[in-house]
């Protein structure tokens, strides 16, 4: 049981910390002394650090990934990200939400049907977030946008890419350490250390690391994020019902892949170009919020 909580910690401590370096970067490329926040399609003149153009023609990408794959690995061992408001705001809910997920998980499985079609169909349906049809969509958009010189679905597909590149080689790297059971190959359930690769879930973090980047990107069209985060849970939740992933691996896997989408779109958005304007709060607030009201519960976005 002590493995259950200890493999809960340290995803509590690497989620915290992605978090908190994804506002330390935001803030390190806006937080000018008195500067007003970014207005959309304009570029803050203070800043040198905004980038020119999201055109991977025009940037050293593997210098650029490599630099930002090393800022995510390393967020647990740098002061800075321990120095955020994220501590109250997402870790405490996050830790205990997903402790509770760890200690249930096979009770959540088992009252689910188990059926072969319920296996076979929702197997069919996480294909959509099979890393091929996530690349293959990203892709499309990018060449797209190329070929009718539509630079915002160019740079919608490009970070995308970038996006589902971080996404895949964070959540293989995390597989590794974690070496937890699949609940198909699991009789006793959640086991960690294993030899499993079952925690976090990849395509649940692909699928919300691409959502996050378009959602972003497009947030003006309210359909589109919308859209996005729905069919990133569709595909998640299928995980579950194809006995593929416990409850919890869904839960970090899209807490995991929407951070580093967000932390793509913030390092990189060319902020000539339409979308959420890159400056600390203004993301975050692309977030659905739900209230109660006389006519009874509402869902609004705040941008």
């Amino acid at each position: 049981m002590h493995k259950h909580y200890l493999a809960s910690c340290l995803t509590i401590l690497f989620f915290f910390s992605l978090e908190a370096s994804a506002q330390t970067a935001a803030a390190d490329r806006t937080a000018v002394e008195g500067q007003s926040p970014a207005q959309p399609g304009s570029r803050e003149k203070t800043d040198p650090d905004l980038p020119r153009s999201s055109d991977p023609g025009k940037q050293p990408f593997l210098r650029t990934f490599a630099h930002d794959e090393w800022r995510m690995w390393s967020s647990p061992f740098r002061r800075s990200s321990y120095e955020s408001h994220a501590l109250t705001k997402y870790v405490v809910p996050f830790a205990i939400l997903s402790t509770v997920l760890i200690a249930n998980d096979r009770k959540i499985v088992d009252v689910l049907p188990n059926t072969r079609d319920q296996t076979k169909w929702s197997g069919r349906v996480s294909q959509l977030g099979a890393s091929y049809t996530l690349a293959g969509g990203a892709g499309a958009m990018y060449l797209l946008g190329k070929a009718i010189d539509d630079k915002h679905a160019r740079e919608t597909g490009w970070l995308g890419l970038l996006a589902l590149g971080h996404t895949s080689l964070v959540t293989f790297g995390m597989k590794q350490i974690t070496n937890r059971h699949r609940p198909e190959t699991s009789e006793i359930g959640r086991g960690f250390w294993n030899g499993g690769d079952s925690f976090p879930s990849g395509h649940a973090a692909t699928s919300f690391a691409l959502a996050a980047v378009v959602s972003y990107e497009y947030r003006d069209h309210i359909a589109v994020p919308i859209a996005a985060y729905t069919v990133a849970t569709l595909i998640s939740a299928s995980r579950v019902s194809a006995r593929r992933h416990w409850a919890s691996d869904i839960v970090v896997g899209g807490a995991t892949g929407f951070l580093i989408g967000r932390y793509i779109y913030r390092q990189h958005h060319d902020p000539n170009l339409p979308g959420s304007p890159v400056h600390r709060g203004a993301v975050d607030r692309l977030m659905p919020e739900v209230g109660f009201g006389l006519n009874g519960p509402t869902l609004t976005w705040g941008f």
